[in-house]
């Protein structure tokens, strides 16, 4: 899929924020574009609010493991923010075409122990949006400047 400036400008502003740690650039950029072409800003604020809820809770279930305390409430929202950020990155990959669509489907939205894992990166990738929102008050992400 072809992103526009706005959306290259944008992947490059998270490739540099997170200190080139993106795994799912690709894919990351897909979405961004989904959501600027659809002007999905609210669902694309959600969708990163959700992941990064989701890749955090993941962190802490590994650290503290299922006799932890708090692991069983910790489990369910971790399964519950996996729903919604399923059903709103379905809502996003609506607008995509069909191919992409189902690659990205199958890659990441599928259940099993590999997309969960596959989907977790993505989840991680999308915390850094939600980062440079928290960074960027106010400011349109369609809006950042090249450099």
């Amino acid at each position: 899929m072809h992103l526009s400036p706005s959306s290259s400008n944008l992947l490059l502003a998270l490739e540099r924020l997170s200190r080139n740690k993106l795994t799912c650039r690709e894919d990351l950029g897909v979405l961004l574009e989904l959501a600027r072409e659809r002007g999905a800003d609210e669902e694309l604020e959600e969708l990163s609010f959700q992941a990064k809820f989701a890749a955090r809770a993941f962190t802490i279930m590994k650290r503290i493991g299922r006799n932890g305390e708090g692991y069983d409430r910790l489990a369910a929202e971790f399964g519950a923010s996996l729903e919604k950020v399923r059903a709103l990155a379905t809502m996003l990959l609506q607008g995509a075409q069909p191919d992409v669509r189902g690659r990205l489907h199958s890659t990441y939205l599928v259940m099993t122990p590999e997309s969960l894992e596959r989907l977790l990166a993505l989840l991680y990738d999308l915390s850094w949006y939600k980062n440079w929102r928290i960074d960027h008050p106010g400011e349109s992400a369609w809006e950042i400047k090249p450099g």
